[in-house]
């Protein structure tokens, strides 16, 4: 898997995400993939990270990634990089929050590719 292929895996999550498809974001995930959201149990399997989705985009949060690197083997690749988020607030300026995540993508049977674990954590300090 090259950097490219990581870039387009990204862009289909984020298209998804973005459009409010938690269908479409599980899909970029593995059946037994991981997600480890900040302030939550590590959510295993498809069908956990869809409903997590699911409430996510519910948020009518947007999303963009910084992709910074890739490290490559022939059956797995790390991507890391940086995220920018804003969640509208009715009635008022929309809440932005920015961090970093890791994603392991590993080919599958069928020569796909999908992401098997995923951590993000918000660079952004806890309010006081």
């Amino acid at each position: 898997m090259s950097a490219a292929d990581v870039k387009a895996g990204e862009q289909q999550w984020l298209k998804s995400f973005n459009a409010g498809d938690a269908s479409g974001v599980a899909h970029v995930y593995a059946e037994g993939a991981r997600l480890m959201p900040p302030g939550a149990d590590i959510l295993e399997g498809r069908d956990a990270i869809e409903g997590f989705a699911k409430e996510f985009v519910a948020t009518g949060a947007q999303l963009s990634f910084d992709l910074l690197t890739v490290h490559e083997t022939p059956e797995l690749a790390v991507a890391v990089g940086r995220y920018t988020m804003q969640i509208p607030v009715e009635g008022g300026a929309p809440q932005s929050d920015e961090g970093k995540y890791i994603e392991v993508w590993a080919k599958q049977g069928d020569g796909s590719w999908l992401i098997v674990d995923d951590i993000f954590n918000s660079s952004v300090p806890a309010p006081a």
